[in-house]
């Protein structure tokens, strides 16, 4: 079962308890949450509803400015990688975010085949 419908299954879960005449104390022994939980969700059931607030993600790492220098670098470094535009651009972010910004722009990351040695 999914995370977000298994949420919803205890939440749905919780009202029928409510509704069937258990306590919220029970309850929350029951299904292992705290009690406030229990009150919180059957208030939202009153409301109306049961999922959710939007929450918002984590804020982007990366400036504009900052994706359009690490564009600039790769178009005059084509071999470069990832790890080598950060040092190089100073930007105070992760390598594996600078990674993700270089695969939304489109660059794809390849490990180069091993030859052998010619002697």
């Amino acid at each position: 079962m999914r995370r977000h419908t298994a949420k919803l299954a205890l939440r749905g879960r919780i009202v029928g308890m409510s509704e069937s005449g258990m306590s919220a104390v029970d309850i929350a022994e029951e299904v292992g949450v705290h009690r406030s939980t229990v009150y919180k969700w059957l208030n939202r059931w009153e409301e109306g509803e049961l999922t959710d607030h939007y929450r918002r993600g984590a804020r982007r790492k990366t400036t504009a400015e900052q994706d359009q220098q690490l564009r600039e670098y790769m178009d005059g470094h084509p071999f470069s990688n990832a790890e080598e535009a950060k040092r190089a651009l100073g930007i105070d972010a992760s390598t594996e975010t600078l990674r993700t910004r270089l695969k939304e722009m489109g660059y794809n990351h390849r490990t180069p085949a091993v030859k052998p040695k010619l002697t």
